[in-house]
């Protein structure tokens, strides 16, 4: 239910944006009727819910997605946004997170959801993907996956001596493929970072 005069419980949630974007077009959304803000924050909160559901494991995605959604938000509620646009923002970016489940698709070979993790810590930095290349970011978070099943039941937050071991391995690794080397700290933080998210849930089987 979008909180609209209409239901949308039994539509996609694009479809339900879209909806609204046409309740736009009689003029109620440019006063910001409240029906019409009651349709947008019911969007946010199923973007919300969504995209979380989406990015899963994925700290890269899921910091995205909420990022785009606060400042969504916030240039609606400072009126930068009328209800048309703000609703018309809110169903691409869920067209966004409907794709997620498929992204890793494009690869070649395909990457796992947990081998996309661990690309999208590599490819945070445009310029290092800029140099790199997909295909090379793609290979180096294949073998990033190679270790975390190794090491998935060591605890490295408990073991300073195992995570520093760890931050080596990650390294030689980036070096191997000539990761830009003033990239490589932030990589390597954003890396280990995932891998410590990623290694209980392949602990637990899931």
């Amino acid at each position: 239910m979008c909180g609209l005069a209409f239901d949308c419980g039994a539509v996609g949630s694009a479809e339900c944006g879209e909806r609204l974007v046409q309740q736009t077009v009689d003029g109620r959304a440019d006063r910001r009727a409240p029906a019409v803000d009651l349709g947008v924050e019911a969007l946010r909160d199923l973007l919300t819910e969504e995209s979380a559901r989406a990015a899963g494991h994925n700290l890269v995605r899921q910091r995205a997605f909420s990022q785009k959604l606060k400042e969504l938000m916030n240039r609606y509620t400072n009126q930068q946004l009328t209800s048309a646009e703000v609703i018309a923002e809110l169903v691409e970016l869920a067209k966004e997170v409907m794709a997620e489940g498929n992204r890793g698709a494009r690869y070649k070979p395909p990457l796992t959801s947990y081998e996309l993790a661990l690309y999208d810590s590599l490819a945070s930095n445009e310029s290092a993907l800029t140099v790199q290349g997909e295909g090379v970011l793609a290979q180096i978070a294949r073998e990033l996956w190679v270790i975390v099943r190794r090491d998935a039941k060591t605890d490295w937050t408990a073991r300073d001596d195992v995570r520093a071991k760890l931050r080596s391995s990650v390294k030689r690794l980036l070096v191997k493929y000539k990761y830009p080397p003033d990239k490589q700290p932030e990589a390597i933080r954003l890396v280990i970072e995932q891998m410590e998210g990623l290694a209980p849930r392949l602990a637990e089987g899931k």
